[in-house]
């Protein structure tokens, strides 16, 4: 038995339904849009290298990352594509950005000033993207009224004019395409395309334009430009339950699997786990399960959460622990150690989602997902291998 396999949970990634959502993505992107792929946080917790390599394989030649570090992953796993990287870059990794080619985003002249030289010092050619704050209030230039406009482009004509620094073109991001209210989404594109127009008019090149996410993929067409980013919507999982589902057929790509490895008779009265919040009312079966917070399976779903033993469920009992976590199996006389539980997943007729579970967290699903994947082993499943 190899050490992965000590603890017998795992996070399980269908590749194959990974390759139906890049395929029904770029169906309802059509061919006149990049994918670019964000596989950022390991790809939501399913893996970086794997999901782009499958990536690859469906024609995406674009990937987003949030730091260097993520970047160079992929780099050193032989995807030699372009790299675009979304969060701020510190100034000493610019050398780095440079010798890849990675794209980084760029929200002041100071840091395109850092970058230019360090290219210049390289004798290399480096690009980037410009940040465009137009109302997520996170990174990039600030733009909200007509004179912010003007205030940018007299920043932005500076640094069109540094040495060995390619302006690839203008990134945003929008903080509520998620909502059935489209009416600040709206003026975020608004701001976008008066942006683009005000510095088109003047002169200024910017072959690339990108601002859709998962969210605008579904219901925003018009936000398209020459670029989408689907982040949540590649793994399976909707932005939000106001998205109008039926524009989009997803698959969920990861489920979360273990095998028991206990299991007790406990008498009436017993109390089960800290606290002894939960005092078993008659004789129960007792069933531990390898996985707790540390795995990304929230406390505060104590009390709350479900799992899914031979397509039956069954409730967790309990305060749940830091590694693991225990479940009642009192009416199933057939489990035993090692019999399979699905903690997020299909199990016969029944289903635990990425949001089941985000609900009575009190969280998103992207939480749900990223947190599994931090410390669980991932097991790859594909038809015919």
């Amino acid at each position: 038995m190899g050490v992965e396999d000590i603890r017998q949970t795992w996070v399980e990634i269908d590749l194959d339904a990974l390759a139906c959502n890049i395929e029904n993505i770029k169906e309802k992107v059509g061919p006149d849009h990049d994918i670019i792929g964000v596989v950022k946080a390991d790809a939501y917790g399913h893996g970086a290298v794997q999901v782009a390599k499958v990536l690859k394989k469906h024609g995406v030649q674009n990937f987003a990352v949030a730091t260097v570090k993520e970047a160079l992953e992929l780099r050193n796993a032989g995807i030699n594509d372009r790299i675009l990287i979304l969060g701020i870059t510190p100034k000493s990794c610019y050398d780095i950005i440079v010798s890849e080619g990675f794209v980084p985003v760029i929200g002041s002249y100071n840091e395109a000033l850092a970058l230019s030289q360090a290219a210049t010092a390289m004798d290399k050619s480096a690009s980037c993207m410009i940040a465009l704050d137009t109302g997520m209030g996170r990174i990039g230039y600030v733009i909200r009224e007509e004179e912010d406009i003007d205030a940018a482009e007299d920043e932005i004509d500076e640094i069109f004019s540094l040495d060995k620094l390619i302006v690839g073109g203008i990134i945003s991001h929008f903080s509520k395409a998620d909502e059935e209210d489209s009416s600040y989404t709206d003026r975020q594109l608004d701001i976008f395309n008066r942006f683009y127009e005000k510095l088109s008019a003047d002169g200024y090149s910017l072959p690339f334009m990108t601002i859709a996410n998962s969210a605008a993929i579904m219901e925003y067409p018009k936000a398209y430009f020459d670029g989408v980013r689907p982040g949540i919507i590649l793994y399976g999982c909707y932005p939000s339950r106001e998205v109008d589902r039926s524009l989009l057929d997803l698959k969920p790509v990861m489920s979360v699997k273990a095998n028991i490895v206990y299991v007790k008779k406990l008498p009436e009265g017993s109390a089960v786990s800290y606290g002894g919040r939960f005092v078993a009312d008659r004789e129960m079966r007792v069933a531990t399960v390898g996985i707790g917070y540390a795995d990304g399976y929230p406390r505060c779903i104590s009390g709350k959460a479900e799992m899914l033993v031979n397509g039956h469920r069954v409730p967790v009992l309990g305060n749940i622990c830091m590694d693991q976590c225990m479940i009642d199996v009192t009416d199933l006389p057939e489990v035993c150690k090692g019999t399979q539980v699905t903690i997020m997943g299909r199990s016969g007729d029944e289903i635990i989602t990425a949001d089941d579970l985000a609900e009575i967290a009190g969280t998103i699903n992207y939480e749900i997902l990223c947190d599994f994947g931090m410390r669980l082993d991932k097991k790859y499943i594909q038809a015919g291998e």
